[in-house]
Parts: C-alpha cells; sequence; structure tokens
C-alpha cells in the first residue's frame, strides 16, 4: 500500500495573530489566513510579485484564502484573519 505524505506548511513555534474589524499588526508573517471573508486595508510584502501596499487595500478575499509569502504589515478593514509568523 502506498504511504500518503502530508505536505503541509509548517511554522515554527513562534505562533500566530488574529486580526479583526480595524486591527493591524507589524512583524514578520509566512501566511494570511482568512477565517471569514475579509477587505483588506493596506498589507506589506517584500516578495510577492505586484503587491504593494496598495494592491489589497479595499480588495474582499472570501473565507478559506491563504496567501503565502512574507508581509511584513497587514490591516484588516473588516473581516477575521489568522496571521502566521516566521
Amino acid at each position: 500500500m502506498a504511504s500518503s505524505r502530508n505536505n503541509a506548511l509548517e511554522f515554527s513555534s513562534v505562533g500566530s495573530i488574529l486580526l479583526t474589524n480595524g486591527d493591524n499588526s507589524q512583524g514578520n508573517f509566512g501566511a494570511i489566513q482568512v477565517l471569514q471573508d475579509t477587505t483588506f486595508g493596506d498589507v506589506f510584502s517584500t516578495n510577492v510579485d505586484q503587491a504593494t501596499h496598495t494592491a489589497f487595500n479595499g480588495k474582499t478575499l472570501g473565507a478559506g484564502t491563504i496567501l503565502y509569502g512574507k508581509f511584513e504589515s497587514v490591516a484588516v478593514t473588516s473581516g477575521l484573519v489568522q496571521l502566521h509568523r516566521v
């Protein structure tokens, strides 16, 4: 029988942060996990193509979306996200 492998991205033990309506946070984040439909304010990233602080501003992403990259600052206008530290 073939074995299966879990290819989930593993984050360090430094934890995560929940952001909701009007919250923002700065740090080193490897992923933004959208837990409820979320409208973003400014999002700063250093290694995501075409990502400037205005690329996400006012955009709404659906629950279940996960953005991977190196995020330094995230602002949530409405909704709920989890930021995974790296």
